[in-house]
């Protein structure tokens, strides 16, 4: 039988503590409403499916075999996060108007935010981490492996669905007060400076 609530109580922590996915969710509601939010959250969670698979079908092993893997993952992460990071200073020191609407964004928007949140977790090495050190801990020898796999995966995405949802739904509705001027340049310092230090500090562990 698999230990889910152990499961349950060592992933909450991880999933409600501020990380890179909820800064861009945070960043993409604010700055597209709660629809470009809950895109940015499918495209987190899409990448959680996808190392769910990978640690079902043996990437965990793999990574025993060929170290380098791993090192070349968490460059890429760190490169990424602070692409990020100084794309939000970027857009601080801009004095343009972010329009924020009740229509349905653009194509080119919806995919821009699934794309960010896809491409934010799947080079989040503390995701990789989880997913390919950290879970297959709680799958008892003798169980079915991969069937198992899945099912704490679910429940993983589960929870940070809502999580990230939650903050899509209150950056969408601060869109209009913060999606210009003074308030939204605030923020994407904010944003810009914590996603640079959170690239420091995955670059340094």
């Amino acid at each position: 039988m698999l230990p889910i609530w152990a499961f349950v109580a060592v992933t909450l922590p991880l999933v409600a503590t501020p990380g890179p996915s909820t800064a861009v969710v945070l960043r993409n509601s604010i700055a597209g409403g709660a629809r470009a939010g809950l895109l940015t959250a499918l495209g987190c969670n899409s990448a959680s499916l996808c190392y769910g698979l990978l640690t079902t079908f043996g990437f965990a092993v793999a990574l025993q075999r060929w170290p380098s893997v791993w090192t070349v993952l968490r460059l890429v992460g760190v490169a990424y996060l602070a692409w990020l990071g100084l794309r939000s200073l970027v857009r601080a020191a801009q004095r343009t108007r972010v329009a924020v609407t009740a229509d349905a964004p653009p194509d080119r928007d919806a995919w821009h935010s699934i794309s960010s949140g896809y491409l934010t977790n799947f080079f989040n090495p503390s995701l990789a981490a989880f997913y390919l050190i950290v879970l297959p801990q709680f799958i008892p020898r003798g169980a079915p492996f991969a069937r198992s796999a899945m099912t704490l995966t679910a429940i993983h995405i589960s929870m940070a669905v809502a999580w990230h949802s939650t903050w899509a739904f209150a950056g969408g509705s601060m869109a209009r007060v913060l999606s210009s001027g003074a308030p939204r340049r605030a923020l994407e310092a904010v944003t810009g400076i914590a996603l640079i230090a959170l690239a420091i500090k995955v670059g340094l562990n």
